[in-house]
């Protein structure tokens, strides 16, 4: 019986002996649950967004220099027009007088100018034969200059006169949408004043801005993508124009973004969001969310023979939710940390989850 006892007892020894060490042997393999995903380098298109306004790639303004009553008007806002079209006349009295006089003007001096010219022309084929006197003949050419000078002088107040007396019918002058038309019937119209704008909607510019770091990879051609306010699709364009010297202000370099607008829908004024292709590079963009910062450094965690390996990293171009990172330990096919990072320490024992 004491023998069974102690034999009972010895075994009770030895198996919790070596419960024991399996414990422990267990707690030194265990290691950190983890998530990776393999990255490799790519091309990196770097892109500016910022927002933008749109314009009108053409549009007339029209401004009447001389005034006048308004006759008659053709159409409204948001009427499409065809370069030569009537939108409104003026009419002046006084317009259509000096016109008519400066007509009369210019056509008798012309008419004289005519007659004198061939007076000259024989006279000076006399002298040149010497059969009249230089006085004759200078006589003629002073005739002749004073009515070629009479003609110039009434011709430029005729030409003034008769673009005064046209500009009183305004007429299209491209195809496009009638906008910012207040004008009524039989109101009069003071000098200097705005009339109408024409708007070839056709084609639009959307007008932004990028910063110095930006403007030296940027080309004329580049490609953009614009998410107009109000519009569901977004369009897509090129850079039509880059303005050299930067706004004082914002001390941003304007550029202008073209886009077809065969549908119409985009209008004048527009604010939009706009994504502005400025280069490309290779490189490695990892997901924001798998950098982790410690005392104001960035880091990643990739694996590396069961461990996880913790490296520097400098932040470089962003894109939306992924983040260029730069350092001389980054290597293609690397098994990046993407879940469970922020739990681990540098050489932990990790097991990669599918």
């Amino acid at each position: 019986m004491i023998k069974k006892l102690m034999a009972i007892s010895i075994s009770l020894i030895l198996f919790g002996c070596g419960s024991g060490n399996g414990k422990q042997s267990s707690k030194e393999t265990l290691g950190k649950n983890i998530k990776v995903s393999e990255i490799k380098p790519e091309l990196i298109t770097k892109l500016n967004i910022s927002s933008g306004v749109t314009e009108p790639l053409n549009e007339v303004r029209v401004v009447t220099k001389t005034g006048g009553t308004v006759k008659q008007v053709n159409f409204k806002n948001g009427d499409k027009v065809k370069k030569g079209q009537v939108i409104l006349v003026l009419e002046d009295q006084e317009i259509q007088s000096s016109y008519l006089k400066a007509q009369a003007t210019y056509l008798s001096n012309k008419a004289d100018f005519e007659i004198k010219k061939k007076n000259y022309e024989k006279f000076k084929q006399l002298f040149e034969k010497q059969l009249i006197s230089e006085d004759e003949y200078l006589l003629k050419k002073t005739s002749f200059l004073q009515a070629e000078s009479a003609l110039k002088t009434s011709e430029a107040t005729y030409l003034t006169a008769k673009k005064d007396y046209e500009d009183l019918v305004v007429k299209a002058k491209l195809n496009g949408v009638v906008t910012d038309l207040e004008l009524k019937a039989h109101e009069k119209i003071a000098p200097n004043s705005y009339l109408v704008t024409v708007v070839d909607d056709s084609k639009i510019l959307v007008k932004t801005g990028v910063s110095v770091h930006e403007i030296s990879e940027l080309s004329v051609g580049n490609k953009a993508e614009i998410d107009l306010e109000g519009i569901e699709n977004n369009y897509f364009g090129n850079v039509y124009e880059i303005n050299p010297v930067a706004n004082k202000d914002s001390k941003k370099y304007q550029i202008k973004i073209e886009i077809d607008n065969p549908d119409g829908k985009i209008k004048k004024g527009m604010y939009s969001k706009v994504l502005v292709e400025t280069g490309s590079k290779n490189g490695y963009l990892v997901p924001k969310n798998a950098i982790v910062i410690k005392e104001l450094y960035s880091y990643i965690f990739v694996v590396e023979n069961g461990e996880a390996k913790r490296i520097k990293v400098e932040r470089g171009y962003s894109n939306d939710d992924r983040q260029e990172i730069i350092s001389d330990e980054l290597y293609s096919n690397m098994k990046l940390v993407t879940e469970g990072q922020f739990l681990l320490e540098d050489r932990d024992k990790v097991n990669i989850l599918n």
